[in-house]
């Protein structure tokens, strides 16, 4: 992969009149050498880093653009109003759109924490302040690479020794990079100050989640134990208050890409997207849930009121007067609002469901009156919750299906789920698929669990079939486990081959 990082210098030239001989002045001898020297400069370096996990462009990478890609293709997602996508029907070919912001993004921000990395060494700087920013790069380019290993499989992995083209690695030696990139983060990072910077915490966390990725059972129980033993974090009593802009920084949150609450700084484009004006299924950004997933939350699950379905436009009323309400069909609240002759029940076009989630605490019935753009609700990437399941998950695995269903049970109580009883390691695996979908659907995690799972083409094809009946998904199978490495990269690079 050419050109990683390109470092841009601002030359200062003095304007002079047509007449005036034209001589050259010399103004400042900046280069990289020298360009670099104290810790007030190391900051602006490393945050430059954590700058580029939003992507090239807007929207993209951990703006939003990694839902589309982690929850289109699944089997919780819905259909919307934009139309069924290429991602959502597995029909995608290796010029699309969200799959090439993923590659493009994950690869800025290698390129950027390699940067960051090769210039932090040399500086001049107290050395256990460079360690600590050299850790938080590694973190970053851990994380990068983390998403390229289990989306893509085998990629190009470079570590900033050259600028020359690279062949393809192995899932294998990427993943090992990973793991060891996320050691020396360990080693030097402290504690939690902000989710939205890396810790301690936040490299056992992924460290613990790319064991578990990797299927390495006993290694992501043991960090996901010392995440859980570290004292910094806990689950928030509601679930309901995750996403609320009030608690973004609360200990549930473990790292995140935080926003600013009034759209003068970094915004993430969630809120946005989730839903917007007169866009009643799907938003700006097409995220909605299948209705045969959401029937499938208990009443009382508090996690469910995550979900928008029944509410009222508050702008809107039809011909007769009535305000008009929408919900999906073949859910308790469309039966429930049908029998009301004091509103206008409509349909949601797709049947699905859309998100409230990541209203920031805003009232999930009154969205569709407002845009909430610049809500400042933080992206999420490690969460406490996810840890928790994590181990259990590693646990089950393992053989010890016990404490896995205490932490399972732990995770369900939060949200008035009803206890799971006891029962073999099978049943406990597709329970934890189950809550997994449910406790962070949305949340870019679900296209990895299933593929970790080994279900994940069968669940998505049905799901598939359940939403489009005429159709026939087929042509899925396992070569759409991961995605295909884009082709300008296969054009640009000579080790790749055309």
């Amino acid at each position: 992969m050419k050109n990683f990082v390109s470092v841009y210098l601002i030359l200062a030239l003095g304007l002079v009149s047509c007449t005036e001989e034209l001589a050259e002045t010399v103004y400042s001898d900046l280069v990289v050498e020298n360009a670099y020297e104290n810790e007030s400069d190391a900051e602006g370096l490393i945050l430059s880093v954590y700058g580029a996990l939003r992507g090239t462009n807007w929207g993209t990478y951990y703006e939003y653009d990694y839902l589309n890609v982690s929850e289109q293709p699944t089997d919780t997602y819905g259909r919307d109003l934009w139309g069924a996508s290429a991602l959502e029907l597995g029909t995608w070919n290796n010029n699309e759109g969200e799959i090439l912001n993923l590659w493009d993004g994950a690869y800025k921000t290698i390129g950027a924490a390699n940067f960051a990395i090769s210039i932090l060494e040399g500086m001049p700087i107290d050395e256990s302040v460079k360690a600590g920013y050299i850790g938080e790069a590694k973190f970053l380019r851990a994380l990068a690479y983390h998403d390229l290993a289990f989306n893509f499989g085998d990629v190009i992995l470079n570590l900033g020794e050259t600028n020359e083209d690279l062949p393809i690695s192995s899932q294998a030696e990427v993943i090992a990079q990973v793991v060891q990139d996320l050691s020396d983060a360990e080693s030097v990072l402290g504690n939690s100050s902000t989710p939205g910077r890396a810790s301690r915490g936040a490299a056992l966390a992924l460290r613990a989640k790319t064991h578990l990725n990797a299927k390495n059972w006993t290694e992501a129980a043991n960090d996901a134990a010392a995440v859980m033993g570290s004292g910094e974090y806990s689950l928030l009593a509601s679930v309901e208050d995750v996403f609320n802009v009030a608690n973004k920084a609360s200990g549930e949150w473990i790292f995140a890409v935080m926003s600013t609450d009034d759209g003068t700084g970094p915004v993430s484009q969630i809120g946005w997207h989730a839903l917007a004006g007169t866009y009643i299924e799907g938003g700006w950004g097409r995220i909605s849930i299948a209705v045969d997933f959401y029937n499938s939350f208990e009443p009382g699950d508090t996690r469910r009121n995550l979900l928008n379905n029944g509410f009222q436009d508050g702008r809107l009323r039809d011909d007769d007067g009535l305000p008009r309400y929408y919900a999906a069909e073949g859910t308790p609240e469309y039966d429930e609002l049908s029998l009301d002759p004091e509103i206008s029940l409509r349909s949601l076009p797709g049947n699905s469901v859309v998100s409230s989630k990541y209203l920031g605490g805003n009232d999930r019935f009154e969205f569709a009156n407002g845009d909430f753009a610049y809500i400042g609700v933080n992206y999420p990437i490690l969460r406490y919750a996810d840890i928790v399941l994590t181990r259990a998950e590693a646990l089950n695995e393992s053989g010890n299906s016990g404490e896995a269903l205490t932490l399972v049970n732990e995770i369900r109580s939060r949200s008035n789920a009803t206890p799971l009883p006891d029962m073999g390691q099978q049943e406990l695996r597709d329970a934890i698929l189950d809550e997994r979908g449910k406790e962070f659907f949305l949340e870019g995690k679900r296209r990895m669990d299933l593929i970790r799972s080994g279900r994940y083409i069968e669940l998505w094809r049905s799901n598939l079939q359940s939403k489009y009946p005429d159709e026939n998904f087929g042509y899925l199978n396992e070569d759409k486990v991961y995605f295909p490495i884009p082709q300008k990269e296969i054009d640009a690079n000579d080790q790749l081959g055309n």
